[in-house]
């Protein structure tokens, strides 16, 4: 491919990195945001560790879910431009973000538990709004919104990078670039 030809591909899945973005990271859903301003008693935190968990799943889907392998780091670079924009007007912003992305990426590195997935990140979704201890109820809730946010990451990380198609006579480890 020519460098143009790689400068046009590189830039259209910039351009599909911040759709993607933009379709999730927006709003989040009122009634979660209710439920968790409610816990924390402050619904500042709960907006920001409702955007975080946006953020961080949409990140997680591109990493596992995504057709290519450059598509987590075109996702990361965009984040990356959010991030230090919000972190332009409050400096505290990022290093909380590298925190809470931490803290979501390591719930999903523990194995051997009897936890699923949805239920280890909904306790740090918890613990980013000081619910150390939760309820099963209470996990239970933050397990389905968290549950929700990777469908709608996954959904639009479809829409936006498009879906796998394989023919119908050939098993997927017989095709070959």
């Amino acid at each position: 491919m020519s460098l143009l030809g790689e400068w046009r591909a590189a830039r259209e899945r910039r351009l599909r990195a911040a759709t993607y973005l933009q379709t999730l990271l927006p709003a989040a859903d009122a009634a979660d945001l209710q439920w968790l301003a409610g816990l924390a008693g402050n619904p500042d935190a709960a907006q920001r560790e409702l955007a975080f968990a946006r953020r961080a799943l949409a990140l997680i889907a591109a990493e596992r879910d995504a057709l290519d392998d450059r598509t987590a780091s075109d996702v990361a670079r965009e984040l990356l431009a959010v991030t230090e924009s919000e972190s332009r007007r409050d400096p505290q912003a990022a290093a909380l973000w590298v925190v809470r992305w931490r803290g979501y990426t390591e719930a999903l590195a523990v194995r051997g538990v009897t936890e699923t997935p949805p239920t280890r990140l909904a306790r740090v979704l918890l613990s980013g709004v000081g619910v150390e201890a939760p309820s099963v109820e209470q996990l239970a809730r933050a397990a389905q919104c968290i549950q929700s946010v990777r469908a709608r990451a996954n959904e639009a990380l479809r829409a936006v990078f498009g879906v796998a198609s394989l023919p119908d006579d050939v098993r997927p480890s017989a095709i070959r670039s």
